[in-house]
């Protein structure tokens, strides 16, 4: 397993949000979860994250514009779009806009699982872990 694996979670619903938290946490992922895009947003400026899942309909700025603002701050964080609501236009802009994938609400928890490790996998295939390297210095 991946040391201190940083999800993003943004939900306008309690249960949804804590339905998230529940299943990463058995699995030791650090979980912050928002109920707006905006504090979302906020939040990622000061902290780094390997994913988030961010559900389509929010209030305010809805899950597409907060997909375009989480690439915009952090283009190596891999983005679900969490949705009821599925339709073929906004699943294929989803994705167009660098999406992970689009997962329909009901979800099972071994389909969380699998989007982490799928976009982990993705993440240590482009080598963006940037808090993970750097120089260590000279070696005395």
């Amino acid at each position: 397993m991946v040391d201190n694996v940083k999800i993003l979670i943004v939900d306008d619903e309690r249960g949804v949000r804590e339905s998230f938290e529940m299943i990463l946490k058995i699995k030791d992922y650090e979980v912050t979860t928002f109920e707006d895009g905006e504090a979302a947003i906020s939040s990622l400026k000061k902290d780094m994250f390997d994913m988030a899942f961010v559900d389509f309909k929010l209030p305010g700025m809805d899950g597409i514009e907060v997909l375009k603002k989480i690439k915009e701050v952090d283009p190596n964080i891999e983005v679900v779009i969490v949705t009821a609501y599925a339709s073929e236009s906004s699943h294929a802009n989803a994705i167009t806009l660098g999406a992970l994938e689009y997962l329909r609400k009901p979800f099972l928890m071994e389909e969380i699982y699998e989007l982490v490790e799928r976009g982990l996998r993705k993440q240590r295939s482009k080598g963006s872990k940037p808090k993970e390297s750097g120089p260590m210095g000279p070696i005395h």
